[in-house]
């Protein structure tokens, strides 16, 4: 049976009750009661198809990010629209640094592409660096690049990612920015490359209201591109009626919406620096974040995620991250309780190992 390669699985048969899940980085603060109200009332209207054109949400996203709507795509979740994407294009061969997110190289296996990895340095805490565009060689045609970037949590500076998306435009690639957690940078504007879509045509972002406004189980993300053949390829890549009329419906009220994600900036930011400070105490190595979730590697505990997980707490193994091994895990920036938790949990493993360290 295929294994879930995830976070946020709290439906496998050995946990019993509510898990506490680290393991997938949503927004702690949970979902608007605005956008729960707008799912409630959808399901009234749900015995009709939804708009497989998306064309009230593409029209809330267009007003949202200063485009126009025949420049917004709208998918069944970020993945969604990725593997659309991929299809559309059929990239013979794509750039992308390590780590970075699983699922770019799993639709580049379905487009039948070929990845060229450039390696991110653990001693410059996975920063994305200059001479990453040295790589860019003529006979790429896609690269994809996270900002910030997932699972390390590190921020692009906006001059690198339009250096890259210059020197794309030079070799005939398009550029693919992954800015799905975007929302919870200090100064997003400072990061976003919004401004450059409309005269860039080789310019796609990819984007979600899913960690923002805590709502996963609904599925709904979009891109947003000048390329507009692109995304009009991108509706036969996949079956029609993906975004369902709830999510469609969630989607306009959180694209609606200006406040909940800088209340929500606020709040992670004290969290992630008090658990990166908790993990530091631990002994772990930390990677310091500007997202909602934070990059450890331990060489204390044995097991580690086993032995929480028995605990009834969830942390996503980054194993099966490229340029990574099983000494590194992700966790979420949850509550201040819940945050008190695991660090917890994870100082009575740390006093049962005896302080000595656990190398693999």
């Amino acid at each position: 049976m295929t294994e879930n390669r995830h976070g946020g699985d709290i439906y496998a048969e050995d946990l019993t009750g509510e898990p506490l899940d680290f393991s997938a980085s949503i927004n702690p603060l949970g979902m608007p009661e605005d956008i729960l109200r707008a799912a409630q009332e959808a399901l009234t209207r749900s015995a009709h198809y939804p708009d497989s054109l998306c064309r009230r949400l593409r029209a809330a996203i267009a007003a949202r990010e200063g485009v126009t709507a025949e420049q917004v795509f709208c998918g069944g979740g970020a993945a969604d629209v990725l593997f659309r994407l991929l299809l559309a294009l059929k990239p013979k061969k794509i750039l992308l640094p390590a780590p970075t997110f699983g699922e770019y190289a799993q639709a580049a296996a379905l487009a039948g592409s070929e990845l060229v990895r450039v390696p991110l340095r653990a001693c410059d805490n996975f920063d994305l660096q200059e001479d990453f565009w040295d790589a860019l060689t003529p006979d790429i045609d896609a690269v994809i690049v996270c900002n910030p970037n997932n699972p390390t949590g590190r921020a692009i500076p906006k001059w690198l990612v339009k250096k890259g998306m210059e020197r794309c435009a030079a070799v005939g690639a398009t550029l693919i920015v992954d800015e799905c957690f975007h929302d919870f940078l200090d100064r997003p504007e400072r990061f976003v490359m919004t401004d450059s879509v409309p005269e860039n045509r080789n310019l796609v972002l990819l984007r979600s209201f899913t960690k923002m406004y805590a709502m996963p189980g609904v599925r709904i993300g979009y891109c947003l591109s000048s390329n507009t053949d692109l995304l009009d390829r991108m509706y036969d890549t996949g079956a029609p009626w993906s975004v369902s009329v709830v999510a469609q419906e969630c989607g306009i009220q959180a694209a609606q919406d200006t406040e909940y994600p800088a209340r929500t900036r606020k709040y992670i930011a004290e969290q992630r620096a008090r658990l990166e400070d908790g993990l530091r105490g631990l002994g772990f190595f930390v990677i310091p974040g500007a997202a909602n979730f934070v990059l450890f590697r331990n060489d204390r505990i044995d097991k580690l995620a086993a032995r929480l997980r028995a605990r009834g707490i969830l942390i996503r193994s980054c194993a099966n991250f490229a340029g990574l091994d099983e000494r590194w895990f992700r966790v979420a920036v949850r509550t201040e309780a819940e945050n008190f938790v695991l660090l917890h949990a994870l100082r009575e493993l740390t006093e049962k190992e005896g302080g000595t360290q656990w190398q693999r």
